[in-house]
């Protein structure tokens, strides 16, 4: 997150704070209404007072819009990378990445299920995949192939120049035990026995 945002962060948590004090301890009487009403008696008939509070209150309110630009335009610079051709700006949706990255790690057989995160950042576009894996395979290879293939895959379709770091997150090997697989065969021999029987019409 950028230095603005935060900042912006820290304006709102003050803000809403100070307000929250005020009102706790005006509700538990720690300040008492007569000084409430007097120090507010005073801004309102001192022409002095009320021009410096109206300007605050104005600087607050154009510097709290300011900052939630800031923070909705950063936002949504993360959520896309983007490029220039002669024609023109091209801008990449960071879920149409994710989605490419799902279907080529599934395209892997070793691969059961996986849920990408895509980040641009300044070192670059930053992959973290969780995957659940089938059982017999080689985890150090399978996986440093897998993160070639990605990185592979989309350099040469986004056509981006910018470094791209693939993160891969194992959360669960799958056993697939012998019943499972022999049902599955089970299945399978029997619509290819479906299909071979020839269609003998109707019969009254």
């Amino acid at each position: 997150m950028s230095f603005f945002a935060n900042l912006a962060i820290l304006f709102y948590v003050v803000i809403i704070s100070v307000l929250s004090g005020v009102a706790l301890f005006f509700v538990t009487r720690t300040i008492m209404l007569q000084e409430v009403t007097f120090y507010l008696e005073k801004v309102y008939y001192d022409d002095q007072l009320r021009a410096i509070v109206g300007l605050t209150s104005c600087g607050l309110i154009f510097l709290s819009l300011g900052l939630a630009k800031m923070i909705l335009g950063s936002r949504q610079k993360e959520k896309t990378i983007a490029f220039d051709n002669p024609s023109g700006r091209v801008s990449i949706a960071l879920t149409a990445v994710e989605d490419l990255v799902r279907r080529i790690m599934y395209k892997v057989p070793e691969v059961k299920e996986i849920k990408p995160h895509i980040f641009a950042t300044k070192r670059g576009l930053e992959i973290e995949a969780r995957l659940i894996l089938r059982a017999d395979v080689n985890i150090p290879e399978m996986t440093s192939q897998l993160q070639d293939l990605v990185k592979n895959k989309i350099q040469d379709i986004i056509g981006i120049d910018e470094k791209v770091i693939v993160r891969i997150h194992i959360v669960k090997i799958v056993l697939e035990d012998g019943k499972t697989k022999s049902k599955k065969e089970k299945e399978e021999k029997d619509q290819k026995t479906e299909l071979a029987v020839p269609f003998q019409g109707y019969r009254n």
